[in-house]
Parts: structure tokens; sequence; C-alpha cells
């Protein structure tokens, strides 16, 4: 299910004349519902400019080459999938129009990327251990090389069989529109399985592009072609 609406606010004061003092103000919102997670865009813009929105949760184990390990193993000279424990991330995907382009300094600000888990957004933990709340700047982590078990992680997803997918990189460039976007979670991150949902995993983070054929000013004074959006997700 697919929802595209808008959240306005209108205020009126009265004046010592027959003329009203007004206020008004509007966010454009678009809310997308699957299967698999639930995901919002908001901003300051009359509209949300990412479409295809998809996240997926990945988890890379490290490779077996025991092939002695259990009797239940099949074959002598396979590459199996180790037991121990695994590395964690989401990939984040959306494409944009043709007449985007991202800002200098990039299309996902690092310090923009916040990851948590919980029942709720408002109640969420960094952690499965739920006792620090709140979410974490997972990328601003990465790029100080202060995740925790980064390197572990590094060596799980560029393994021989693994991913070799790059963490944290916010795109320059975007020739073909789509955008494919990694944020590292650390190793053996993700909550329990929960049969009522109850345990989700939250990312929120800020996408800023350049309309190249903007001619408005549509974020109150900023540059007139930058558009900015905030990309909240929630999955199950």
């Amino acid at each position: 299910h697919t929802v595209d609406t808008f959240l306005g606010m209108a205020e009126f004061k009265a004046t010592n004349t027959k003329v009203l003092d007004m206020f008004n103000s509007q966010t454009a919102i678009h809310l997308e519902k699957t299967s698999f997670f639930t995901v919002s865009t908001h901003g300051v813009n009359a509209y949300t400019f990412l479409e295809y929105i998809n996240l997926r949760l990945v988890a890379v184990y490290d490779e077996d080459t025991d092939p002695t390990e259990t009797v239940s193993e099949n074959g002598d000279r396979t590459s199996r999938t180790d037991s121990s424990l695994a590395a964690h991330y989401i990939q984040v995907t959306f494409t944009l129009g043709p007449q985007y382009q991202p800002i200098e300094t990039g299309l996902i600000p690092l310090d923009s990327v916040r990851v948590g888990q919980g029942a709720f957004f408002s109640a969420a933990h960094t952690d499965k251990t739920m006792v620090t709340p709140g979410l974490f700047h997972a990328c601003q982590l990465y790029d100080t090389a202060s995740l925790p078990a980064q390197t572990t992680l590094d060596a799980r997803v560029n393994q021989t069989c693994g991913p070799s997918a790059s963490m944290c990189v916010s795109p320059a460039s975007i020739p073909d529109q789509f955008v494919v976007f990694n944020i590292p979670l650390g190793i053996d991150w993700l909550p329990a399985a929960s049969p009522t949902l109850s345990a989700q995993v939250f990312v929120d983070l800020v996408v800023s592009a350049i309309d190249t054929v903007a001619s408005g000013t549509p974020n109150s004074g900023d540059d007139p072609q930058q558009m900015k959006t905030t990309l909240s997700a929630s999955i199950p």
C-alpha cells in the first residue's frame, strides 16, 4: 500500500483591522507499507523526490572451509557457512529523477544516518541489550573506525565469498539515477525474531540533492536548487 499526502498547519490571529494575520505551512509525506518494511519520506519541499525505495537486512557469515566439522555436512571439497556470529548491515536503495544531482559534499550526509532497534521508534535502543536508549550514528562511528567489531565486520563482508559491499559511501555522482547505500550495524547486532513483530530495526537518514531545473526557493532561504528529504524506515 502506498499513500502520498500532505500534513499542513494554519494559524489565524485577530488584528485591530478587518484583516486576519495568517500563517501556514505544509510538508509532503510519502508512506509505503509492504510485508517486509514500512518507510516514509518527508521534508520541507512541496514533494518528496525519492522513488522505488527499498531496504534489506544483510547477514554475512564467515566461510567454513573445514569439511570435518560435523557429519551432517555433505562433501569434502565444498565451502560451507560457518555457524559463528554474523556481520550485519542494511542496504538502502532508491532512485532519483534525471534532474537531481548530489550536492558537493555527497548525496547522504554521514552524520544524518542513524540506526536503532526496539518495539517503537520513540523507544528504540542502540543494540539488542536494550541498555542504551536512542539511535546511534552508524556512519559517523564507521568513518572514525569506532564501530564495535568494525575490523571483523569488514573482514566478513570482503571475504572471498562475501558481497564486498562498501559501507557509508555517499555517492558523489549518480549517472544511472540508482543509489545504493550500505549502513554497517556490527557483529550479531540484529534482535531475535519476534512472532508479534515487536522487534524492529529503525533507519533514519537525510538525502540532499540539487535540482538542476528548480526555479523557486523551496527551502526557506537556502540554496534555491537544494532539495532535502528525510527517509525514515522500520523493518520488522
